[in-house]
């Protein structure tokens, strides 16, 4: 009598099939790289100056960031607001996320009369510490 080897019967059908998962990673790969472009064009259209102490753009600290077009109207958090409704918006952020950084994104070809009153109604509200966005150079300088 010959022995059957349960193993050797078992190869022919022994196998796990990956492509299903293959498919679904290569199908959330593309999704998420659409919502990044989606992100990336929602943001305010300001052109940030550019120093040679700018900020790291990998910073992973959340901070609150205040935009400055060129026309003078401020964005908060990417989103346009109304300059009456800045203080409270501003308030509001403050006591939710305390010790996060305030960060002021003017555009380049935004006057001081515009940054001022975003200044002065941080002021009023208590913040102490206000950075103000820049770039470094493409050449690294």
């Amino acid at each position: 009598m010959r022995a059957v080897s349960i193993i050797q019967g078992s190869r022919k059908g022994s196998g796990v099939n990956v492509t299903p998962m293959i498919d679904v990673v290569m199908c959330l790969i593309v999704f998420y790289l659409m919502v990044g472009q989606l992100a990336i064009e929602k943001r305010a259209q300001i052109s940030i100056p550019e120093t040679t102490t700018g900020i790291d753009p990998n910073d992973t600290v959340d901070p609150i960031v205040i935009g400055i077009g060129e026309d003078g109207t401020i964005h908060l958090d990417n989103d346009t607001i109304d300059p009456a409704r800045l203080k409270g918006e501003l308030q509001g952020l403050v006591s939710r996320s305390p010790g996060a950084p305030v960060r002021v994104r003017a555009d380049e070809r935004a006057g001081f009369g515009d940054v001022r009153p975003v200044l002065d109604t941080l002021e009023a509200i208590g913040v102490t510490s206000v950075e103000f966005v820049t770039l470094k150079p493409m050449g690294g300088g």
